[in-house]
């Protein structure tokens, strides 16, 4: 509340001030007469010396008084002057200077990160580190996403919703981790961390969003780009892509290909004591688990400007993820002294295949020069998931002898499918912009478990563990934004309205559970530019996280005899505000705040099965969570061709447990440091070195042990820059490990696992035809407000 009452002050406060201020922002885009964006351009005041530069997306934003004349000017085209009217958003269009040299090389450099309006932004294209690692190993170094021993992304402590190009991804949880196990972390320009996502976003997501935007290139002509990849850790993973665009003045097609086998192998011990007649018995388990993963992805689209306001395209994008492994097991059994009672040894094999399809079309219609356009966007995805394992664990005494053997069989077929469509507006009028849009989206999950057990020869069916869960969720969407500038200061208001309706059903029991609610998501930005380019922005509003569809599906998952998760239907949303603030010094230095407090709150529940022995975790909801995180980051150049990015943090999280239905709160404080360098020499070498560092934390029940990893990399370019190799050492002293342990008094449950994370890792890659550049054109309508 402390946060909140600053956040109104300020607002108060700034409003009243800034009306009555004399200079107006200016924003706007630069682009060439193709429409294509001019990083680099020069913006000039006529007749001072404040100016800036468009950046690699050839937008700008300038602080300046109603009358003004703002001249425009980049080496090769034609200078332009534009009066400042009425308007805050002036896109230019420059012309190719016939008289000018044919040729024009320029350098811009983006800062590593960048803070803005409730969002943190990670640039991670040029960093040598990226060879031979996936979109997933790249998140674990991003300070403030974390990933659980079952692979779950969280981010702030919590579990997050994950977009690719501004759009949802709708998967979650260990299938998301596959996914971006599939996605080369060189395919990725920047990771965006949105805490305080704007009206125009999806309202899902109670610690807010993450955005990864992969590279999208595109040529003057043609272009060709092939990528070589071999990385070594535990087994060799090798990666190979193709890529290919033409981009003509009124159409461009693009197309690419990726091979990736990002193989892997997870060692493990756990432990926890159980109660077995009478007796406190304690089990010691140890795991090997090697995974064998074949991927492939495709991707094929292209645009068509049929008029010059008028531009369709139409995307496809698919994998297919070839997954096996074998998962070895050993269960001790022991008394408290040490005497061993008896031993479980178990395989689990498994395959599991999954096939991935999007479709996407998309429109936009610009109105007008002023910025005013209209975009609109279809999709349908499909994911299939194709599991079938066995089971098997052979029971034996202490002294060897074999009591009985357990074999079991599953085949869990799952499908997700998703419709949606949405139309947007973006509409600048004199001083004051304005947004707004329509959204529909069906989601369809549909699983069906099925176990056996072989007894006396024949597979019997297992009713505890059989289970046909469908579930469908319609979410319907309204939202409208402003925003104005009054002098230095801008104001940022939007709403968004949601309407949800969500059927889950068992088919093989009578259970059928209907659920139908409307939820306003006001958000509010407050920004001002003070002297010396030092800026202040505070933002707040309202989230919801949604129940995964496993958390929902009460059939059960076994970690072993002893220990199983189930889900739970009777679940309700949570509801979270967020505030945030942020403060940036000289364009360098940056200090941010964030708050989220979260009613209802998902976790799981920790108690005993009616057997009394095994326990089960559950998916429940429980009281408040909060969590308040602080954070500075600050670069620092040693030498000139020297950069240090230092990013330092903590966080106290507040929330509470529940054991056999009594809650507990636990709380505690954590810090993390993050160091990214990079030093360049001898004109075409870079060197990238990165660690990070995160103390004990809370996540769920458990108390995480602190992590810390020490990534290097060594970049080369050659043949004027045509060719890259990149070589990199990823935990190159070995050192990350996920161990916790349980804050419950119900277990003393702990996990030690070690993955496959040092590896070596090369790179090749080479560029055919024209100069490789930023996609402007196809960018979804989200990344637009990014």
């Amino acid at each position: 509340m402390k946060i909140l009452n600053c956040i109104l002050t300020f607002i108060l406060i700034a409003i009243p001030t800034c009306i009555f201020a004399q200079n107006i922002e200016i924003k706007g885009k630069v682009t060439d007469s193709e429409n294509m964006s001019l990083p680099g351009v020069n913006i000039q005041v006529k007749g001072t010396d404040a100016g800036i530069l468009s950046d690699l997306e050839g937008d700008y934003s300038i602080n300046t008084r109603k009358g003004t004349v703002l001249v425009f000017s980049f080496i090769g085209m034609a200078t332009q002057e534009k009066k400042v009217g009425e308007s805050a958003i002036l896109n230019v269009s420059l012309k190719n200077d016939e008289t000018a040299l044919e040729e024009v090389t320029v350098t811009f450099k983006k800062p590593v990160i960048e803070a803005d309006k409730g969002k943190l932004t990670f640039n991670v294209s040029n960093n040598a580190t990226n060879s031979g690692i996936s979109a997933f190993d790249l998140l674990k170094k991003i300070p403030g996403i974390g990933v659980s021993q079952n692979d779950d992304i969280s981010l702030r402590g919590s579990g997050v919703n994950v977009m690719i190009d501004g759009k949802m991804s709708f998967i979650s949880g260990n299938q998301l981790g596959i996914y971006l196990k599939g996605l080369n972390a060189d395919d990725i320009r920047k990771i965006e961390l949105i805490t305080n996502p704007s009206a125009a976003f999806d309202a899902s997501g109670n610690t807010g969003l993450i955005n990864i935007v992969t590279k999208k290139n595109k040529s003057k002509g043609y272009a060709l780009s092939l990528r070589s990849g071999i990385s070594k850790g535990t087994f060799w993973m090798n990666n190979q892509n193709i890529s290919a665009s033409i981009n003509e003045e009124k159409w461009s097609v693009y197309g690419s290909f990726d091979y990736n086998t990002p193989h892997r192998e997870r060692n493990s011990t756990s432990g926890n004591s159980i109660i077995e007649n009478g007796e406190r018995i304690n089990l010691e388990r140890s795991n090997t688990i090697p995974f064998q993963i074949y991927y492939y992805t495709y991707k094929v689209g292209g645009n068509w400007n049929f008029s010059p306001r008028h531009t369709l395209g139409m995307h496809y994008h698919g994998y297919l993820d070839d997954f096996s492994g074998t998962k070895t097991s050993d269960i001790l059994k022991k008394k408290e002294d040490g005497t061993l009672l008896s031993k479980v040894y178990s395989t689990y094999e498994l395959k599991e295949p999954y096939h991935y399809d999007a479709y996407n079309l998309d429109y936009q219609f610009l109105i007008d020069s002023m910025g005013k356009k209209i975009t609109a966007d279809a999709r349908y995805i499909s994911y299939r998931n194709y599991s079938d394992a066995v089971m098997i664990g052979t029971h034996t005494g202490a002294n060897g002898n074999t009591l009985f053997i357990n074999n079991i069989r599953t085949h869990q077929p799952g499908s997700i499918k998703i419709k949606s469509a949405q139309i947007d507006a973006e509409l600048p009028f004199e001083g004051i912009n304005m947004k707004t849009g329509l959204k529909f989206a069906e989601v369809t999950n549909d699983n069906n478990f099925h176990s056996e057990e072989l007894i006396n020869g024949e597979y019997l069916p297992i009713p505890s563990m059989n289970d046909h869960f469908k579930y469908k969720e319609q979410i319907s969407a309204v939202y409208g934004s402003a925003s104005k500038s009054f002098g230095k200061t801008s104001i940022d208001l939007g709403l968004r309205v949601e309407h949800t309706s969500s059927n889950s059903s068992l088919i093989d029991t009578q259970f059928n559970r209907k659920n139908e609610y409307t939820r306003f998501f006001p958000n509010l930005s407050v920004g001002h530019q003070f002297e010396n380019d030092n800026k202040l922005n505070v933002s707040i509003s309202r989230r919801i996280n949604r129940p995964a569809y496993s958390e929902l599906n009460p059939v059960r998952w076994y970690n072993d005899e002893y220990f199983y998760f189930d889900g739970n239907p009777d679940l309700v949303p949570e509801m979270a505000w967020l505030s945030s603030a942020s403060y940036v010094i000289a364009n360098k230095y940056i200090f941010t705040a964030e708050y989220g407090k979260r009613s209802n709150y998902i976790s799981r529940s920790l108690s005993y099965d009616p057997n009394g022995v095994t326990i089960r975790s559950q998916s429940t909801n429980f009281e408040n969570f909060e969590r308040l995180d602080l954070t500075v980051i600050t670069p620092l150049k040693v030498i000139t061709n020297w950069d240090i990015q230092l990013m330092t943090g903590a966080n106290y999280t507040k929330y509470p447990i529940s054991e056999s239905g009594v809650e507990n709160n636990i709380e505690k404080w954590a810090t993390s440091v993050s160091l990214q360098q990079q030093i360049k020499f001898l004109k075409h070498y870079s060197v990238d070195i990165s660690l990070k560092y995160t103390s004990q934390e809370l996540r769920g029940v458990y108390l995480t042990n602190d992590i810390f990893f020490m990534d290097f990399g060594v970049k080369r370019s050659f043949f004027n820059n045509k060719l890259d190799v990149a070589i990199s050492l990823n935990d190159a002293f070995n050192t990350y490990r996920e161990k916790g342990y349980s804050q419950s008094d119900l277990t003393n449950y702990h996990y030690n696992d070690k993955p496959d994370s040092r590896r070596f890792g090369l790179t090749l890659k080479y560029n055919f035809g024209g100069n490789l550049i930023n996609d402007s054109k196809k960018k979804t309508d989200e990344q637009e407000r990014l």
